[in-house]
């Protein structure tokens, strides 16, 4: 039986080449078996005020895939301490929505940006902790930046953020270990 899953991102054109491989790490450990991921890319929300409205999402994406069986809207946190609640508050609305089709909606945010999620998997940039990857709001234009130069990524597409997330992810064990309020949180959430 097919598993089908839907990353909804505030922006795919970047954000694809992060969580693709993240979301499907997390499935295989959340135990779901042969999950099919897609990142969406129709609609492109192009930031995060729009990805996060409920009749927007309602509208443009949960009826519009009526084949998914899970919905995973991953956004940014950007250093806004409310925007969890926010998110929960979708999730909570869209999986009740849900349920007539035995779907689900799961909303998280990435503590502060999805790029962290490719700092956790490398040895971080000279002069950067954890911790201050971890609560910049602004990582993806500083610790991010400085690893895309140390990694000369900066010539590829999207600043090689497919191939740095490739390389990442076979860190799984410290990417996970680094995000566990994100990470951590979606794989214990995602169970069967």
């Amino acid at each position: 039986m097919s598993f089908n899953v839907l990353v909804i991102p505030e922006d795919f054109t970047k954000d694809e080449h992060v969580l693709k491989p993240v979301v499907e790490r997390i499935l295989s450990d959340a135990g779901r078996a042969n999950p099919t991921v897609v990142v969406c890319r129709d609609p492109n929300f192009g930031g995060i005020g729009e990805a996060m409205k409920k009749e927007r999402l309602k509208k443009n994406v949960v009826d519009r895939y009526p084949m998914v069986d899970l919905f995973i809207l991953l956004v940014d946190r950007d250093g806004e301490a409310g925007r969890e609640l926010k998110a929960a508050s979708l999730e909570v609305g869209l999986t009740t929505d849900l349920r007539a089709r035995n779907g689900r909606f799961v909303a998280e945010v990435a503590r502060q940006e999805v790029e962290v999620f490719v700092l956790a998997g490398h040895d971080l940039p000279g002069g950067w902790t954890w911790q201050q990857v971890r609560s910049d709001p602004d990582v993806k234009n500083r610790a991010f930046r400085d690893l895309v130069r140390e990694k000369g990524t900066d010539r590829l597409p999207h600043d090689g953020r497919k191939r740095l997330m490739k390389e990442g992810v076979r860190n799984w064990a410290r990417i996970k270990s680094r995000c566990p309020e994100d990470i951590g949180s979606l794989i214990e959430r995602l169970r069967p």
